[in-house]
């Protein structure tokens, strides 16, 4: 892993990074395939990882023409995906509860995901993290789904903290996209993900097991360099 240098804040992605659920993303499009006739069998659901739901109906609607009610689709996936995490929330990736609270003592630490509002109020509840979460950005607050960037340039702007000084903690490919874009070095949590492109992380964790006690007392006071 590279140092990292000056970090002032962090910032975490919600599903896949904090809350194993991606599992679940993919039962609702299964679902919604099976009641319009439609075969998951050659789709590889990994693609509708970390973006939102706007830009999942997106791609559904460009792949089956059934699916062209767009804005219906994004209600039936979000409704039910928040109607499921509610009754039966989805696992913390291993450490993540303690690792988010650590990040809290040092730094003013946030959540910045595609899932809406409900979904994020949630997860916070039950992982009793209210208190520790300085604030989360939600898919109501921005319109373009990772990767672009303005999600997380929205958190910088929040923080009044440069970029370059938040560190990202994200799963997919299009989130480390959109943390590098943004200018924020981040790391890779390949808890049930693939590993990404090797430029878009400055370092790869399995899970939060991995990292030192001291890690958020060490990236205080150093800076991102080889």
């Amino acid at each position: 892993m590279k140092k990292l240098v000056s970090i002032r804040a962090v910032l975490f992605d919600l599903d896949g990074t904090l809350m194993d659920s991606e599992s679940l993303t993919e039962r609702v499009i299964i679902d919604l395939l099976n009641e319009h006739a439609l075969s998951a069998s050659n789709l590889d659901l990994r693609q509708f990882h970390g973006i939102s739901w706007q830009s999942i109906a997106l791609k559904l609607s460009d792949l089956f023409t059934p699916l062209d009610d767009f804005e219906n689709t994004i209600k039936v996936l979000s409704t039910r995906f928040s109607e499921l995490s509610q009754h039966a929330p989805p696992p913390l990736v291993p450490a993540a509860r303690e690792t988010f609270l650590a990040a809290s003592k040092h730094f003013p630490t946030s959540i910045v995901t595609g899932s809406n509002t409900d979904v994020v109020e949630n997860f916070l509840r039950n992982a009793e993290l209210e208190s520790a979460c300085s604030f989360f950005i939600s898919s109501e607050d921005y319109t373009e789904s990772k990767p672009h960037p303005s999600c997380y340039q929205l958190a910088a702007e929040r923080l009044n903290i440069p970029p370059a000084q938040c560190l990202v903690f994200e799963d997919s490919t299009p989130g480390l996209q959109a943390a590098r874009a943004a200018g924020m070095p981040a790391i890779a949590v390949l808890h049930n993900a693939p590993p990404p492109p090797a430029d878009l992380a400055v370092g790869l964790i399995t899970d939060y097991t991995e990292l030192p006690n001291t890690f958020f007392d060490q990236i205080g006071h150093s800076s991102l360099r080889e």
